[in-house]
């Protein structure tokens, strides 16, 4: 039997993140170029970040000097949960072996950005082909007036050995 925990445990890069209206309208929660990471172990624990790439930076580089504004920012732009999944395939037109499949995936969440959704589930319809794996809410919600769906796309990040040059990026060091 395919473990299918093992199959989904990475980490996942966030491609797109947008909700739809019935009436085809698409707005962007976290603006249209979005960044985030989603890992999944194989113990069953999975974790989320997602934030707007063109947050404002602080005044203050120390993480205990920050304005009320500053954080209220910052949380808009922002969110973040971590917890336990569970995962339930649909049993038609799946392929395992190509790690392909369709299904529904709950994440209970254990922390969360949000403090009311500490201790909730959230349910979403899941899709995975290869290493791109599509999330996303199984009935409208409100949001901005309209009742919208929530779809995300990701892309798996596959274990490389990978230094902060080889993948474009500039870190710098900070005393925190």
């Amino acid at each position: 039997m395919v473990n299918l925990k093992a199959i989904l445990a990475g980490a996942w890069v966030l491609e797109s993140y947008l909700k739809r209206a019935e009436d085809g309208s698409v707005a962007f929660p976290m603006g249209e170029q979005p960044q985030g990471m989603i890992m999944y172990t194989p113990e069953g624990y999975m974790s989320v970040q997602i934030m707007d790439s063109e947050r404002p930076f602080f005044a203050s580089d120390n993480l205990h000097e920050k304005t009320a504004a500053e954080l209220s920012l910052a949380a808009a732009s922002y969110f973040a949960y971590s917890g336990l999944y569970e995962v339930e395939i649909e049993p038609a037109a799946n392929d395992l072996a190509e790690h392909s499949f369709s299904g529904l995936i709950t994440h209970h969440m254990q922390t969360s950005l949000f403090p009311n959704w500490v201790g909730c589930s959230l349910l979403r319809r899941l899709h995975l082909q290869g290493d791109r794996l599509e999330l996303s809410t199984c009935q409208a919600s409100p949001y901005r007036g309209k009742q919208m769906t929530t779809h995300l796309v990701w892309r798996k990040r596959f274990a490389v050995k990978q230094s902060a040059e080889a993948a474009d990026q500039q870190f710098r060091l900070i005393a925190a």
